[in-house]
């Protein structure tokens, strides 16, 4: 096993398709997934290994009798395994998808390890919002800090969206400003549409108000900016760089923590578990909850992962920030 790509590279090889095919095939594929799947991978091949199997030759028995040693060796719940199937249906001969027996042994792993939210309650954003309203901005740090914080709470999108706004996509009205998400996300797919952020104005609080914090954030980080610079968030430390999902994340934490909130337990992506149940708890409508974090319709996601109380017992964003 030399990577998680090569492995599916070399799997479509021996099905006879020409290297451009191939490359047409990874090319759907994530870079979170790939890597994702190179965890199944990296436990498939030895496994393989020692049963002197070739692991593109697996059958449907070999790949029960794989997840049935992982499900007696650790503790992951339904979703890990189903990972793992899907892993290993991508570089297999033999169909996985259809297979009677295969889906009657995943529904046993989901009786015995259901798949469970991370959180059974979250926190209540007044909390964060109170710290916000009263800490100043006057370094690029806070400002950077405060902004992307009440992106979060504001919109409930994954710091994923945020990583991505492109100063070109951020239009500004006199009610406030819209952003427009052209590069593809982790919900990104034909026929679903792209994210579109709305921020209003929320004249009632400036010192909260998302639409006048990315105003000044704008004004602030002009003149660090290389006519390279195309996306909204850069680093507040010199040399000013693009910063990163894994940025964006540790700064929501750090404001997190500094609000109080327990970050051994809640991490930056808690913030769409907060707002979205703040939300709900203050009667914004299922279906505006679902459009803004961009969940579909008929997504149940919500109610079964994210729908937590809170444990201090128009739009979305002007009900979030109205709360306190």
């Amino acid at each position: 096993y030399t990577s998680s790509s090569e492995a599916i590279r070399e799997a479509f090889k021996l099905k006879h398709l020409p290297a451009k095919v191939v490359q047409t095939i990874l090319s759907s594929l994530s870079a979170a997934t790939i890597r994702q799947y190179g965890v199944t991978y990296k436990l498939w091949w030895p496994f393989c290994e020692k049963k002197s199997i070739s692991p593109y030759d697996g059958t449907p028995a070999l790949v029960m009798d794989f997840l049935q040693h992982l499900f007696d060796i650790g503790k992951n719940s339904y979703g890990s395994f189903n990972s793992h199937r899907s892993a290993l249906a991508l570089i297999l001969s033999t169909d996985l998808a259809g297979h009677p027996v295969l889906s009657r042994f995943l529904k046993g792993i989901s009786k015995l390890r259901p798949q469970k939210p991370r959180y059974n309650v979250t926190w209540d954003p007044q909390l964060v919002l109170n710290f916000l309203e009263q800490r100043e901005s006057s370094t690029l740090q806070a400002l950077s800090e405060k902004l992307i914080t009440l992106l979060a709470l504001s919109t409930a999108h994954r710091m994923q969206t945020f990583s991505l706004i492109r100063l070109r996509n951020i239009l500004e009205s006199s009610t406030g400003f819209q952003i427009l998400i052209e590069d593809q996300i982790k919900t990104s797919g034909p026929g679903r549409k792209q994210p579109c952020l709305n921020l209003p104005f929320f004249v009632e609080n400036p010192r909260l108000c998302v639409a006048t914090t990315l105003k000044r954030y704008l004004a602030a980080t002009k003149e660090h900016r290389t006519s390279n610079m195309d996306f909204l968030f850069i680093t507040f430390k010199k040399p000013h760089r693009t910063a990163s999902r894994q940025t964006l994340s540790r700064w929501v934490k750090d404001t997190l923590d500094a609000a109080g909130v327990n970050t051994l337990i809640f991490k930056a992506h808690s913030t769409r578990h907060a707002s979205t149940s703040k939300a709900w708890q203050l009667g914004v409508p299922i279906e505006v909850i679902q459009q803004t974090a961009g969940w579909t319709e008929n997504s149940k996601v919500f109610c079964n992962f994210y729908n937590r109380p809170l444990s201090q017992s128009n739009t979305f964003a002007t009900t979030i920030l109205s709360s306190k």
